[in-house]
């Protein structure tokens, strides 16, 4: 199918998240409390405190795949709790106890972005997630972005 790359822009958020949502695991439109639960830990941060790495797959009517990421996972971590955590406490709060639920282990990674600081990945401090609707996985779509993801100069 066709589609280009471009920058993402504010007006793609939906379909990023719309995107995070088809292709998380198995799917998981409908299996927690509200469908934004992912996106909002695995999309949504980049989106709002990187969004100058963040590029989507247009077909010309919405990004139908998206790569973003981080140049460093330990100054993206900081930012996380700092920025966005806060934003999420309207609709999530922290679990008082240990998790039980699928929902409520989703919810103690959200609040608990310091998962992502591996020893042994601290030589390798950048970090980055793919997403391509099924239409479009097999045609190169994914190999062009994370080909633009890499020439940003920020990853050079």
């Amino acid at each position: 199918m066709t589609a280009t790359i471009r920058r993402y822009r504010d007006g793609d958020r939906a379909a990023v998240y719309e995107v995070c949502v088809e292709t998380a695991g198995r799917g998981v439109r409908g299996r927690y409390s509200t469908d934004d639960l992912v996106p909002d830990t695995v999309a949504g941060p980049y989106l709002f405190l990187e969004p100058e790495h963040a590029y989507v797959l247009d077909n010309g009517g919405r990004a139908v795949g998206y790569v973003i990421g981080t140049a460093s996972t330990p100054d993206f971590v900081a930012a996380y709790r700092q920025r966005w955590l806060p934003r999420l406490r309207a609709r999530y709060q922290p679990l008082s106890g240990p998790p039980v639920t699928e929902e409520e282990h989703r919810l103690e990674v959200m609040f608990h972005p310091e998962r992502w600081l591996l020893p042994e990945l601290a030589p390798h401090p950048a970090h980055l997630h793919i997403n391509l609707l099924a239409g479009y996985r097999g045609s190169g779509h994914g190999r062009e972005l994370l080909s633009t993801f890499l020439a940003a100069s920020v990853f050079r």
